[in-house]
Formats: structure tokens, sequence, C-alpha cells
């Protein structure tokens, strides 16, 4: 079976993964300014605060010369060849206009030529600074992003007014196109590289000193996964240094695969275990067995003896069901089962139709399980109490704040000493003939699917039995 597809189609070491999310950490900066438009907003902010500020002294230097030389506006012919130079120095267009809006000198040939009706010059012309922006046509010809032609699809216009004797008398326009933002961000590569190359070093080094440190734990966890793929299960000293990582998730991820080891281990020794009991078990009936269809063989044998041999071999193949009938309640019981909430008032009830001399007391809370199993574990203890102990059989049901469950005391002679270790296990009788040993194996791996345990309460006379379970 091939491996899955990764989603994005791409697989790749974590400490790549980490290595490509600081980059773009990095990036996102550059990205967010450009997709939101920041940047050009603040390149049409300093483009009108320079026109501004450039009108102003302008204007200052047209009111400082009527006043000392006694021009008038009209005499700002002169300034023409200044604005030129001051255009080549800022890339500014610039134009002063009379009180009737006539450019009366310029950094370029619209001399003579009318603004008014413009807002930002009528605006001046009332003694306010004014603004606008227009849209520009595109260049003409390609221009390199390191040339001095400004690429934005705008330009911005500033007049600013000349003021004599408290009235506007005129006004200095100025325009310039903004910068645009890819042209502004290559024309600060030289500065923006050195910054982008120490955030590239300081980012770097991190990302490959976390990336080992992260990765080498998740890597030992692999490969003792891949161990347990193969079947080792023995040695776990390749985890011991993700439990005391200082990523959380390698430690808990840790934590989880060295649970699975021990419980596969768990497993596989039960398993191993299992089949061992399994085989001896079963070993004596279908010897006994052989041996009997090899008497049965004889002609000659005795009809008398011949029926007894046969009786042998119905007991063998009946054990031999039994034992059958056994494992597979115990294969389901450990496997666990659909659950469902279940009163065990109701379930006793159920149960004691079975076993009418059974008293019982006390009363139970409400469990989530399988009712078939629980029922089963109820029944396997009181006939457990009836082949095993004596009258009187009693059932207590109790509850406390968090579980609940009930007891089953008989007045027997109790288990013997040598004896209260093995009740449990499987195969264990001392009543080898009638029963198969798997009872109370068979209520403890109930009681452990349901979240419960079963216990031997009191050893000697009486005999009591607990299964405790988690209330629902």
């Amino acid at each position: 079976m091939s491996a899955p597809r990764p989603m994005l189609g791409l697989a790749l070491p974590l400490r790549v993964w980490l290595t490509l999310s600081h980059f773009a950490m990095l990036a996102l900066p550059i990205v967010a300014i450009l997709a939101t438009g920041a940047l050009a907003t603040d390149l049409r902010d300093q483009t009108r605060a320079d026109l501004q500020h450039q009108g102003q002294v302008l204007a200052t230097v047209l009111t400082d010369r009527m006043h000392r030389r006694g021009e008038t506006l009209y005499d700002a012919e002169g300034l023409s060849p200044l604005l030129t130079t001051i255009r080549e120095q800022t890339l500014a267009g610039i134009r002063v206009v009379d009180a009737e809006g006539v450019v009366v000198a310029t950094s370029g040939s619209q001399l003579g030529e009318t603004l008014a009706g413009r807002p930002e010059v009528d605006a001046a012309l009332e003694g306010a600074i004014a603004e606008s922006v227009r849209p520009r046509p595109p260049l003409s010809s390609k221009h390199s992003l390191d040339s001095e032609a400004r690429f934005a699809d705008v330009r911005i216009f500033v007049a600013v007014p000349v003021v004599e004797n408290g009235h506007p008398v005129g006004a200095v326009v100025l325009s310039r196109t903004p910068r645009e933002e890819l042209q502004a961000i290559y024309q600060m590569a030289p500065r923006l590289i050195w910054g982008a190359g120490v955030g590239l070093f300081l980012t770097f080094l991190p990302t490959m000193l976390y990336g080992y440190l992260f990765s080498r734990s998740l890597r030992r966890v692999s490969r003792t996964a891949n161990r347990m793929a193969s079947g080792s299960v023995a040695n776990l000293r390749e985890l011991d240094l993700p439990d005391r990582s200082h990523v959380v998730e390698a430690r808990e991820i840790s934590a989880a695969f060295r649970t699975m080891a021990e419980r596969l281990q768990e497993r596989l020794s039960y398993f191993s275990e299992f089949a061992g009991n399994v085989a001896h078990e079963f070993k004596t009936p279908l010897a006994s067995l052989k041996g009997t269809i090899e008497l049965l063989e004889d002609p000659d044998m005795p009809p008398a003896q011949r029926a007894r041999f046969l009786g042998n071999a119905a007991e063998d193949v009946d054990r031999l069901d039994r034992l059958v009938g056994g494992l597979l309640s115990l294969a389901r019981a450990e496997e666990g089962m659909g659950q469902e909430p279940i009163a065990l008032d109701e379930l006793a009830a159920e149960v004691l139709v079975r076993h009418p001399a059974v008293t019982v007391e006390g009363a139970g809370s409400w469990v989530r399980g399988n009712r078939e199993q629980l029922a089963s574990a109820l029944d396997n203890l009181l006939e457990n109490a009836a082949r095993h102990g004596k009258a009187p059989i009693a059932l207590r049901l109790w509850t406390e704040p968090e579980r609940t469950g009930f007891d089953v005391t008989d007045a027997g002679e109790g288990v013997s000493e040598g004896n209260v270790d093995k009740v449990f296990a499987r195969f264990f009788t001392t009543h080898r003939g009638e029963g198969t040993g798997l009872g109370l194996a068979l209520v403890r791996a109930i009681a452990r699917v349901h979240g419960g345990e079963v216990e031997l309460l009191r050893r000697a006379e009486p005999t009591t039995f607990r299964v405790s379970l988690p209330r629902a």
C-alpha cells in the first residue's frame, strides 16, 4: 500500500519548514506594505510635504523681493532661470501665477498660460494652501528602476499663496510625480540589503538550531516507531531524549509511544502466555480422545467397555466445547463491544432470574457498558460462588460518589493462601472436572474493559468478590 500524499503535495524536513516560515515572516512586512498601499500613501504624503515646504520658501522669497526692491509680482519673470535650476534639483515643476491665475514665471515653457479654474490655484488665490492629485499619463519610454524618472500613475499639485500686505497677490504652484513602491524599494535596496542580511543571519542560525533540537526528538521517536513496526519493542532507550525534550508535544508523543510500546509488550507476553495455556489445556482432552479412538478400533472390545470409553470421549468433547466457548467469551470481553447506559439494579434483577436462591440488598447506580458482558460477569461470579462455596449466597449493590458495583458473598471455606494470587488466572481451577478455569478470568477482563476492576475482598469465610465500575 502506497503512502498517502501530503496535503500540500510537498514533504520536507522540519528544519526546512521552520526556515521557510521564518523567511516568510521576514518578507511579510514588505508584502503587507505593498498589498495595503501603505508605502504608496507614505510616498504621496512625503511628496506633498516636500512641495508645500518648497512652495512656502518660494512664496517667502517673492514677498521679500516685493518689500525690499519694490517689485511687483509681474517682475517675477526674472525668476524663471532660478526655477529651472530648482526643478533640476528637486524634479518639481514650478510656476508662479498672478492674482488672475496667469503664469508669470515658470521652470518650463508655460509662460502666459492661465491656471485659473484649477481648484488648488483658486484656493491659493483666496489665501489657503491647497493641493490636488490628478492622473498622470504613462511614460512615453521605458526607464530603469534606478533612473530619476518617476513611475507613479498620479501627479500631485500644491499651490501656496503669495501674500502682500495681508492680501494674496498670486501663488506658487508646484507639481511632482511621487515615486512608485517598487521603485522606492529598489532605490533603498543598498540599505535594505544590509538590514535583510542581518535579519537573515539572525533568523537562519536560530532556525537551524531550533530545527535540530526539535527534530532530533522526533527522529528518535520515528526510529522507535519503525522498530515497533518491525516487531521489536524491547529497547526503548531512544525515547530517553524525547522524554526530556523542551517541546511539550515531543514529550507527549514520546510518552504516548512509550505507553503504547509497554502495552504492546504486555499484549505480546499475554498472547505468548495465552497460547501456552491453551495448548496445555487442550493437550489433555485431545490426548485422551486419541487414546480412546485407538482403543475403540479394537473389534473385540466388550460392549460395556466400549460404552465406557465412548462416555469418556463425550466428556472430553464437552470439555473442549466448554473451553472453546470460554475462550471466545474471553476474547470478546477483552476486545470490548458497544456500550450504553445501564442501571445496575435492573441488570441484577435480570441475572437473578437464573439464581433465585441468591439474596440481594443495597442499590447500585448507572454505569456505561455492554449489558451482555456485565450480565455475564455477574452470572460467572454467582456460579463460582455456587460451585465453590455454599449457601447462603448474597449479592450486595453499592454506590460511592465516583464508583458503583456489586459484591458477591458466599459462606464457603474461602480461598487458600496459596491460591489467592491464582484465582483470576486463566485456566486455574480447583475442580478440574467441573470447570474450565476461565470464569474469574472472564470477570476480570470484562471489569477492566469497562474501566473497573475485580478483587477478592475476603479470603476466608465468608468469601467476598467485589466488582468496581466507574459511575456513568
